[in-house]
């Protein structure tokens, strides 16, 4: 999901109307992304939930303070990460840190992992998985942010507190560390690369 996918519409009406029919399209648009991306931080189904909801709970009550907003799922999934930091700190009576520290992320952490059904592609699937679990938790947040949900690198690093630059830098040689560890696996021959959304960064 590497655009709005046409909700740009949706949001324009809740944004300027208060449309609130809108917002909810948009709710069930990027749900799954949203849900996705939560339970890759947290293996509690109903904090990831609550979050969701308090995220789009906090669109209605703030929707007159909300600027242009360039990338929807982008910015989406930037707030959805904020807000369930904030509630984990929340639900722990913590104080949450204006600099949010690198966090347990697991690039294929999900309740039931669908794996391929041909004996090829799994082989590759979880090779790939095997090699990403190598990364560290910030290189498997960037790659996942950048490749599933198409967030922008200008928003990825202003959502973990990094440069533009090294942005760009993590994803590359994320990239060429996931590839050199399954050729060795798997050998040469295998466009590895197409894993990645059968694309080059946009």
């Amino acid at each position: 999901m590497s655009t709005s996918d046409g909700q740009d519409e949706n949001w324009n009406h809740f944004i300027n109307d208060g449309d609130l029919g809108a917002l909810s399209k948009i709710y069930y648009h990027y749900f799954d992304l949203l849900y996705s991306y939560g339970m890759k931080h947290s293996v509690e189904k109903q904090a990831v939930e609550d979050a969701i909801q308090d995220l789009f709970m906090n669109l209605i009550k703030l929707r007159k303070n909300i600027g242009n907003v360039k990338n929807l799922p982008g910015y989406l999934v930037s707030a959805f990460r904020r807000q369930l930091f904030l509630d984990q700190n929340n639900h722990k009576r913590t104080i949450l840190s204006e600099n949010i520290p690198e966090v347990q992320f697991e690039y294929f952490r999900t309740q039931e992992e669908d794996i391929p059904e041909h004996e090829i592609q799994e082989k590759l699937y979880l090779t790939i998985k095997q090699c990403i679990g190598k990364l560290t938790n910030k290189q498997q947040e960037i790659i996942y942010l950048r490749f599933e949900g198409g967030v922008p690198y200008e928003e990825i690093a202003e959502m973990l507190q990094i440069s533009v630059e090294s942005c760009y830098k993590s994803v590359h040689r994320s990239i060429k560390s996931v590839r050199c560890e399954a050729e060795k696996i798997l050998g040469n021959g295998h466009n590895l690369i197409l894993w990645f959304l059968l694309g080059s960064p946009r």
